[in-house]
């Protein structure tokens, strides 16, 4: 399962949920697919633009091509309806363009998704006129941030080293082997991929998100009886592991909306108890330890939880993968854009700190002091908690109404 983050920014802190959607606009989701190429180019790109009709068999697709390429889409029935629009002129010769703006007109109400498949990114300015929910395209999307399902641009050349540059102005380039001079040509030449290809991978990453959007309605029956709050205090790595001291208030907190469940492994009881303890002196009273469970038993524990918190560690993955409702909290030496939980139902919390991203793995290698792990406060995570719960409460609602029957976010307290 894939899907895509909706970020918000609360002070020094990031919030990453996988559950923030707004409603699909329509019974039928409706679909805008840019293909504005010469001919060759749209034949090369038949491939990925049958895969977009594959991937979205029931939704309505309208494909924008010049009016030249429109017989051949109709040929192999890649929409349901087609505009013609010439932004370029046929001929790759003529160098004249039309204005993005002129796609308006040609446009009736708001997409779902609107998908570039062009790979060079002329064609994106007429992305962004697009009226739509969500948008993909191959661009660098800290440029260009109103689309929001991205990959990063591909190489489509190998460019020249400046020392074989200056042995080509000299006129001794082709005496020797260009590797000499441009050391990694050959490792750069084995990394170019096929623009099908390219598009292959953009089309499948819009339909994983998608899919994750679907799958967040009805993917699994609901818990029975009271379900517990399973809380996991420590990862594989101490950097990682939020302060003691704030999973005891954490937990004393989500006691009060029924029994929290600590989960470790044997050489963390100690740890545990003392969470316990922390959580106990602050009114705790429903909270029990489960340490060294098999690996059977662990993931039963996790699908029957009502809530799951974890650090950046294994539990967050796998209740993610499960479809139960998981809060992360990350230290900001590891991104959720890399190592994120993935899942309808996921939040991640991380600090905005100016050394994010690091990658560090050691306490004693940050020269902060692992600050990023005490901007992330107890009542932030109990916010987001109460966030993502009454997300839960009201999708369920509009799940019984619409007849379904299945839950992922099962009653948890108040």
């Amino acid at each position: 399962m894939a899907m895509g983050y909706f970020t918000k920014h609360d002070g020094n802190q990031i919030i990453y949920r996988s559950w923030e959607e707004p409603e699909q606009s329509s019974a039928k989701m409706r679909i805008l697919a840019l293909k504005l190429d010469h001919v060759g180019d749209f034949w090369m790109s038949l491939g990925p633009l049958k895969d977009l009709r594959q991937r979205f068999a029931h939704a309505h697709i309208t494909l924008v091509v010049g009016s030249w390429n429109i017989d051949t889409a109709k040929q192999f029935d890649l929409a349901d309806d087609y505009v013609a629009f010439d932004f370029f002129p046929r001929s790759p010769k003529d160098k004249t363009r039309k204005e993005a703006a002129d796609i308006r007109p040609l446009l009736t109400g708001e997409f779902d998704l609107a998908i570039d498949m062009r790979v060079p990114d002329e064609t994106r300015p007429i992305l962004l006129e697009v009226p739509a929910r969500h948008r993909a395209a191959i661009v660098d999307p800290y440029r260009m941030h109103q689309i929001d399902i991205a990959i990063a641009p591909f190489n489509l050349k190998l460019r020249r080293a400046i020392f074989y540059k200056l042995a080509q102005n000299i006129g001794i380039a082709n005496k020797i082997p260009r590797r000499w001079l441009d050391w990694f040509i050959d490792r750069k030449q084995v990394r170019l991929q096929h623009v099908s290809e390219i598009l292959l991978f953009l089309v499948a990453k819009a339909a994983a998100y998608f899919d994750g959007e679907s799958e967040a309605g009805h993917r699994q029956s609901s818990t029975t009886g009271k379900a517990p709050i399973v809380v996991a205090p420590f990862s594989n790595s101490s950097l990682r592991d939020w302060p003691i001291e704030n999973f005891g208030k954490l937990v004393a907190a989500l006691s009060t909306r029924g029994e929290v469940v600590l989960v470790g492994r044997g050489e963390s009881l100690e740890a545990l108890e003392e969470v316990a303890k922390i959580a106990r002196d602050r009114g705790a009273a429903d909270i029990r330890m489960a340490v060294d469970l098999s690996e059977l038993e662990f993931n039963h524990l996790v699908n029957s939880a009502a809530l799951v918190v974890s650090n950046n560690s294994g539990t967050g993955h796998v209740a993610a993968q499960l479809g139960r409702p998981t809060i992360g909290i990350f230290t900001a030496s590891h991104l959720p854009e890399i190592w994120g939980f993935r899942g309808p139902l996921v939040s991640m919390l991380m600090s905005v700190i100016e050394c994010r991203g690091c990658g560090l793995d050691k306490v004693r290698r940050c020269p902060v002091k692992v600050r990023c792990k005490f901007d992330i406060t107890p009542d932030l995570v109990i916010a987001e908690v109460n966030a993502m719960m009454n997300h839960c409460k009201v999708r369920d609602k509009l799940i019984v109404a619409r007849g379904h029957h299945n839950h992922d976010c099962p009653a948890l307290g108040r």
